[in-house]
């Protein structure tokens, strides 16, 4: 009687074990491609979105009309105020010449890992093929460093920087993911040719591998995942990538308006030796409006417009590039829902692989912060190598502010408390990115002279203690 008691107790105490166990197991999503339009292209036709669409179309003629007045009264020559697209764009022919050569070079690590899958091996462990793992970080250390070299001996301007430390980014991202999704591939083929005795007997899996043609069709669609096949749609719509690309060019006219219109004129003719604190942070609520039309253009632009031209033109028929960010129920889903496509790739590549190594609800935590923490590092760096100064701006806002509004957020249970406070994070944001870059890029163009520690000037922001330059 008392051994049959014993037994139902143990096995009571297994299944509430297996069901304590049960509830900390988590399975991690996959992505899964699907045929859909984006978020956008969808509300525009079944809701009455187009309204913004429409108002801020009105806003850009307007925007135009006035440059358009005063290029032909004022300076006596039409389109006069796109010099600053012109000086953006000095270099372009050189900037692509470059990006073609570093496009050419991801042709490395797929004949590396393709030829390393070829050499048999009967297990595959770290130390066995630390060679090659050494040589893969080497690539993509030299990935960022060459041009970066190119980048300031050849003086790049703001945009044609970002060209070149974006797309370093990308194709870095984008390799490595390829890696990631074929090795297990390459080490079943690796280990597979051990076991073959007779030379004339067929090999596994050799009609497994990527080709070239599904390479190169990854390298350019707008997804950050490999997969050997991706859903297409029938056929390309030219029109349609046609007025994606229109777009394209008519929102860069768009930012190049707000700031020869608006950014300029106000942080150019400042007296910065002069300005006071309190003057330099009214500043930051003068610059919220062009900020968020920035913010707004960006992500209209890029997100919506450049990569659903390249999926028509692919035929990629998975445009879910972002969701309803804009009235997102925290900020992790709203981080999640701004940019779905480099989502992915931290989620998979970062976040997953942090989190089960680390395991538990602390490997969770600390997944999220080395997500966070990279995506803020990798921000500052394009932003700061393109205005040619450190002053993380973007670090403190993804990073520093964005992590506790990220906390604070689940704290907020009303919806509409919520988005308020969403809306006034990303308008006080924006606001300090306009006016503290722009405030330091002007400081350093003369109205500031350089400290004497060439160091020191180049880590601090200058226009916090302006001495004007000497006259001598």
């Amino acid at each position: 009687m008392e051994n049959g008691q014993e037994v139902g107790v143990e096995e009571n105490n297994n299944n509430n074990r297996a069901k304590e166990d049960a509830r900390h197991i988590f399975k991690y999503k996959e992505k899964v491609f699907s045929p859909r339009e984006s978020m956008l292209t969808h509300l525009f036709q079944n809701t009455e979105m187009s309204i913004v669409y429409n108002f801020l179309a009105g806003a850009f003629i307007l925007f135009f009309l006035r440059a358009l007045v005063d290029d032909v009264f004022t300076h006596g020559m039409p389109l006069h105020h796109t010099w600053l697209i012109w000086w953006n764009f000095e270099k372009f022919p050189l900037t692509m010449i470059v990006w073609g050569l570093m496009f050419a070079s991801t042709l490395i690590p797929y004949y590396a890992l393709k030829a390393w899958a070829q050499m048999p091996e009967k297990e595959v462990t770290f130390q066995s093929s630390g060679v090659w793992i050494a040589a893969l970080t080497g690539y993509i250390f030299l990935l960022f460093y060459l041009p970066l070299q190119f980048l300031f001996s050849a003086e790049l301007n703001c945009a044609c920087s970002f060209i070149i430390t974006c797309e370093t980014t990308r194709l870095s991202m984008k390799v490595y993911a390829f890696i990631r999704e074929n090795l297990s591939k390459a080490i079943s083929r690796k280990t597979a040719y051990t076991s073959f005795k007779n030379e004339g007997e067929p090999r596994a899996e050799e009609d497994d591998w990527p080709t070239l043609e599904q390479y190169f069709y990854y390298q350019f669609c707008p997804s950050m995942i490999y997969r050997d096949q991706y859903p297409r749609s029938e056929k390309t719509d030219w029109k349609k990538a046609a007025f994606h690309g229109l777009h394209c060019l008519i929102l860069i006219e768009f930012v190049n308006l707000v700031f020869t219109q608006w950014v300029e004129p106000a942080l150019s003719t400042v007296s910065y030796p002069n300005t006071t604190f309190t003057e330099s942070l009214l500043r930051l609520f003068s610059s919220i409006l062009p900020g968020i039309v920035c913010l707004v253009t960006l992500f209209y632009g890029l997100l919506h417009s450049w990569l659903n031209m390249f999926s028509e033109i692919l035929t990629y028929a998975d445009r879910h590039f972002y969701d309803n960010w804009w009235n997102s129920n925290n900020m992790a889903e709203y981080y999640r829902n701004w940019n779905l496509v480099v989502h992915d790739w931290l989620y998979n590549y970062v976040y997953r692989d942090v989190a089960l190594w680390i395991g538990g609800g602390r490997g969770k935590i600390i997944a999220q912060t080395c997500v966070f923490f990279l995506s803020s590092v990798f921000h500052e760096y394009w932003f700061g190598v393109a205005f040619r100064c450190f002053y993380p701006v973007m670090f403190m806002l993804y990073f520093v502010f964005g992590g506790v509004f990220f906390f604070v957020s689940r704290t907020i249970t009303n919806r509409h408390v919520w988005n308020t406070a969403l809306w006034f994070n990303l308008l006080i944001g924006t606001g300090m990115f306009v006016a503290f870059y722009g405030q330091e890029w002007y400081a350093r163009r003369g109205h500031c002279a350089p400290r004497n520690s060439a160091f020191i000037d180049a880590l601090f922001p200058r226009h916090w203690t302006c001495v004007a330059p000497s006259l001598e």
